[in-house]
């Protein structure tokens, strides 16, 4: 058979499935609407509660822990200035600790966060090389500690930023005959107010109205409550179709030799075109309401972010259908594969409170990118974003995909 003859019939196969989808979903119009409310009302209620414990907050000092792993002299130095530094803001306070201190101190509810000065921390700036601080928040003082991570956040970019001038101004220190000592002194002094200005009472409050987290108001619940939606809305959807696909059909593709990838091509375009409208609709009502100013440019930017989170979580789950054995087993992994969504989104509890080691899944999956970006769009007014690892993401999912629908669909046949 030619190749465009199998295209044409691929393409009236993946129509057929679209529109079967579409009906279906149309029989469902009375108990569709109460779908998609319900997670909104659970959520609605959760802001609400939340909002009315942030209310209750009542402004406390700011203790923050530094912790020197690195036995560079520029480091320790660094350290002991920050923590003899007695004046350097209202409502802040940092104390030099080991690390066993500090963790007990996080323990007794004496710190609000501590920041890890990790090896090489030092040595790996001068150098120009990639310097990070580590932050282990307070679970119980999650809005002090979640901004003392936004701050260091801004700092790490900051220093990453400007690491090409520290290199520059060591350089030309160097061709005026600068001593070594005279000239790791002098970067070391900007390194400082550099450290000061970004950990100041201002910046902290700055980074605080900037993010909208949880000490601003509802803006930071909203947006991280409406992922929260978006993304079970997807999975009741697609529950919804699979339990209501009729017996038999398996059977009947492969007497029409229709592919199993046209079924899920099918199912991917019905539920985004199904789910589309209402989170247009959710997502302007909620910009209106909490009064977001976004340009036109970054509303296509929220709404590119989203439209590839539902790509994703939707052949995502149509992946776990395929590799399941029965529609109990479907069922039950599926809603583990959302559970993990929604846990390592952040968008139940910040990544600062989860273990360094699990950083790694962070910064490589979707559910976190698709978020982070989200906030750092809606929230901080960014106009730039990056999508390298949802497209990436995007692309891998699809060849599984392809893959796994043409060996299970050779296995059957």
């Amino acid at each position: 058979m030619r190749k465009d003859v199998l295209a044409m019939k691929f393409m009236k196969d993946t129509g057929v499935f679209i529109a079967n989808d579409i009906k279906r979903l149309k029989r469902k119009w009375l108990s569709l609407p109460l779908l998609f409310i319900l997670p909104i009302l659970f959520i609605v209620s959760l802001i609400f509660l939340l909002s009315n414990l942030v209310s209750e907050e009542t402004d406390v000092d700011i203790a923050i822990g530094l912790v020197n792993l690195d036995e560079n002299d520029m480091t320790k130095t660094l350290v002991d200035s920050l923590s003899e530094e007695t004046d350097l803001t209202k409502g802040l306070s940092m104390e030099s600790m080991s690390i066993e201190d500090a963790e007990e101190k996080i323990e007794h509810d004496k710190v609000s966060a501590f920041i890890v000065f990790p090896a090489n921390f030092a040595e790996n700036m001068m150098a120009g090389k990639k310097s990070d601080l580590e932050v282990t928040g307070n679970p119980k003082r999650q809005f002090e500690s979640y901004v003392i991570s936004s701050a260091v956040d801004t700092l790490i970019r900051h220093i990453r930023n400007s690491q090409s001038n520290i290199l520059t101004l060591n350089h030309y220190a160097k061709d005026f005959g600068m001593s070594d000592e005279e000239r790791h002194d002098l970067i070391f002094k900007e390194f400082v107010n550099q450290f000061i200005q970004v950990l100041s009472s201002d910046t902290l409050m700055d980074e605080d109205e900037k993010s909208q987290n949880f000490t601003s108001g509802n803006a930071y619940l909203v947006v991280n409550g409406l992922f929260i939606v978006f993304t079970v809305w997807v999975y009741m959807l697609y529950v919804l179709l699979m339990k209501d696909t009729p017996s038999g059909i398996q059977d009947r593709m492969k007497m029409l030799k229709v592919s199993l990838l046209s079924e899920g091509l099918g199912r991917l375009i019905s539920i985004f075109i199904a789910i589309i409208i209402p989170i247009l609709l959710v997502l302007g009502l909620s910009i209106y309401m909490l009064d977001i100013p976004l340009t036109l440019d970054n509303i296509l930017r929220v709404i590119s972010l989203l439209i590839l989170h539902i790509l994703i979580t939707v052949v995502l789950l149509n992946l776990v259908d395929w590799l399941s054995l029965s529609v109990r087993i479907s069922l039950i992994t599926q809603s583990l594969v959302i559970l993990f969504i929604v846990v390592f989104s952040g968008s139940l509890l910040p990544r600062i409170y989860f273990p360094t080691y699990l950083d790694k899944i962070f910064d490589y999956f979707y559910g976190y990118q698709s978020l982070n970006w989200l906030e750092e769009i809606m929230l901080n007014g960014r106009f730039t974003m990056e999508i390298d690892v949802l497209m990436v993401t995007l692309v891998i999912v699809i060849i599984l995909m392809i893959i796994i629908s043409y060996i299970k669909g050779r296995r059957f046949t």
